[in-house]
């Protein structure tokens, strides 16, 4: 709690002890990266729907999981939006792959070892989340897993549409992002630039 502000306190009052802990140590990592843009003590407060309302001129994302926590900012100049993702590695599991994946990464799961589809089955499952937190910002719009199809390449990965999305109308398809395995976590983000004049 002694890294949160009075407004952020309040906001949080009423959360169980374990809602704090991820709540303030995000909020820990955000300042952090904030302060990287010069920007100090500035109260990051959440909307209605949960998404931290970040400075004026400022885009950004947090994420956390177990035992790792993360934000990354940028200036609008610079990203019209970020989106980050982090996930125990193999927290993905064969009961999940029907609503993560779409039927074309479920055949592709089936033809790898159970510990290399897990693996992968979560990697997919964070990028989908990492595009998700990158998109509503700028959309509102509530996006479904079969709405999402990913294709991994080396260290990045791109996100294909599986229906039209309101994100098209900012920065058409394919949108990319990248992603990087650790021994207890899959990590991935997406950064969507300004469209060139």
């Amino acid at each position: 709690m002694d890294v949160l502000l009075p407004g952020e306190i309040s906001a949080i009052a009423r959360a169980v002890p374990k809602r704090v802990g991820e709540f303030a140590a995000g909020r820990a990592c955000a300042r952090a990266a904030l302060a990287t843009l010069g920007i100090r003590d500035f109260e990051l407060l959440s909307g209605a729907d949960r998404t931290p309302l970040w400075p004026h001129g400022i885009v950004g994302s947090i994420t956390h999981t177990q035992g790792f926590y993360a934000a990354a900012v940028a200036r609008a100049t610079q990203a019209l939006a970020l989106g980050l993702d982090a996930e125990a590695r193999d927290s993905v599991g064969p009961p999940l792959w029907r609503r993560i994946c779409t039927p074309d990464e479920r055949r592709h799961l089936h033809t790898l070892s159970q510990s290399e589809a897990i693996t992968l089955a979560t990697l997919i499952f964070s990028a989908k989340e990492a595009f998700y937190k990158c998109q509503y910002p700028l959309t509102r719009q509530w996006l479904n897993f079969a709405d999402l199809g990913v294709r991994f390449d080396g260290g990045g990965f791109q996100v294909e549409p599986q229906r039209r999305l309101a994100i098209e109308q900012h920065l058409p398809a394919p949108w990319s992002g990248q992603w990087l395995l650790t021994q207890a976590h899959a990590l991935t983000a997406v950064h969507l630039s300004p469209a060139v004049p």
